[in-house]
């Protein structure tokens, strides 16, 4: 044990004479006096577990809220930008010499997530500075992460000798659990096909402008947002009240003046 016992984070202990000790994480949860009640429960105190610094509640609370986060990490990750679409990266495609942009992020959800990072990783931080000998998923993106704590590692939470850290990682945990809970409920995007065309053009291979073979689909954004956009390119879009408008007047209309109203409507132009 004395090699793990050099690297470990060490916790300072005040002795009866006023000496400082500094101690190991393994030594350290030896020596800590647990309280008698919950740290969570100020106002209506609770009974904490024995050796721990929370009653059993809290401390099925705190499972359940590392099992969310693993729960609804893919959520936010769906909804963080529009799915599809030759623009989901920078990178240039097939030879055209177009680079397409990347896909517009929402900056609610990219917070929510930044934050989700940041209370998963100061109790796997601190974790790895306490057990040295622990093997990390090799994985090691926010949701795996979260459900690993939530499998192997809540009774070390709980049972941590800084109580601090333990209401740090809670007061943590709560305020993302309940902002992941609220974005991965929120409406939904909704996509529907079109019966259309897209009426860009693109460069193919050999550097010549062709029409786009892509379909039209409606994209509803939970926001309320509504655009008409490519199946193929997600640059290529107008605005929904823009293409309906358009339609209603080239129904009945000849198939030349159709394509004018497409012309002058649709092409070159972004939502």
């Amino acid at each position: 044990m004395t090699t793990p016992l050099d690297i470990e984070e060490k916790y300072r202990f005040e002795l009866a004479d006023g000496a400082v000790l500094l101690l190991p994480y393994t030594l350290a949860k030896k020596r800590t006096v647990y309280p008698e009640l919950c740290i969570f429960h100020d106002e209506d105190p609770a009974k904490a577990a024995a050796g721990a610094h929370l009653c059993p509640a809290c401390i099925d609370w705190l499972r359940s809220a590392l099992a969310d986060v693993a729960k609804y990490w893919p959520d936010l990750e769906d909804a963080l930008a529009p799915a599809g679409g030759r623009a989901v990266s920078s990178e240039r495609v097939g030879g055209t010499g177009d680079l397409y942009p990347p896909l517009p992020i929402n900056g609610d959800v990219s917070d929510i997530m930044r934050a989700a990072r940041r209370a998963i990783w100061l109790a796997v931080g601190q974790l790895i500075q306490d057990r040295p000998d622990q093997r990390l998923p090799m994985d090691h993106g926010t949701g795996v992460l979260a459900d690993w704590l939530s499998r192997w590692h809540v009774d070390y939470l709980a049972t941590h000798p800084s109580a601090a850290h333990v209401m740090a990682v809670g007061v943590d945990l709560a305020k993302v659990v309940n902002a992941m809970k609220e974005a991965a409920y929120q409406a939904p995007p909704v996509e529907v096909d079109i019966d259309g065309d897209c009426h860009q053009r693109i460069t193919n291979a050999q550097g010549k402008q062709v029409p786009c073979p892509g379909k039209v689909r409606g994209w509803s954004q939970g926001d309320g947002r509504v655009v008409i956009r490519c199946s193929l390119d997600i640059t290529h879009r107008v605005p929904a009240d823009q293409w309906f408008a358009t339609a209603g007047r080239r129904a009945p209309r000849p198939s030349r003046v159709r394509d004018a109203l497409k012309k002058k409507y649709l092409t070159g132009r972004k939502a």
